[in-house]
């Protein structure tokens, strides 16, 4: 845990990480409000509230992310791809239209945790294809075990979430 905080506190710009911060809350925020028009809306106008949630949402995740990596400076000479730093955005936003349209569909207990799961997913994607963009000389190790506990930590809170704010209509209330 400590090697954790001192990473953070001394291998990062903290303006950026407290943007980044700033950045997640507000998404949040905008995402839950979002997803509001897209439980209540007709079937007329779902699938472009649900487009316009993706959009928000999945970008929010993504410049929350991508800031957060802006932040790190380990001291070396690092970079980012570009090609890998757009298709972890697309990643994000394709795969939050995915989760948002599996939970609001039909709604319901089980489609409310797939779709979160598929959020979970779509997030991790979004990560791990932005941390393969992050390029350095020499090479990157990945724990193994840390990975799969990122994995299954991210995906069942991200089930958990949008479980919780869509089975309760008053969470969506404004």
């Amino acid at each position: 845990m400590l090697t954790v905080y001192n990473c953070i506190v001394n291998e990062h710009d903290l303006k950026l990480v407290a943007l980044a911060a700033l950045i997640c809350g507000i998404s949040c925020f905008t995402a839950v409000n979002l997803l509001r028009h897209v439980v209540q809306s007709t079937s007329r106008n779902r699938y472009a509230w649900l487009l316009i949630a993706a959009a928000s949402t999945g970008f929010g995740i993504w410049a929350t992310h991508f800031i957060a990596m802006i932040a790190f400076t380990p001291g070396i000479p690092n970079a980012y791809n570009a090609e890998l730093s757009v298709a972890s955005l697309a990643v994000s936003v394709l795969l939050t239209a995915a989760g948002i349209w599996i939970a609001t569909v039909r709604g319901g207990i089980d489609h409310y945790l797939v779709g979160g799961a598929v959020l979970g997913i779509g997030i991790a994607a979004m990560h791990y294809t932005g941390m393969a963009a992050f390029e350095v000389e020499g090479r990157i190790v990945w724990n193994r075990l840390l990975v799969a506990a990122s994995l299954v930590s991210g995906i069942s809170l991200a089930a958990l979430s949008l479980f919780i704010v869509l089975r309760r209509p008053s969470t969506l209330a404004t």
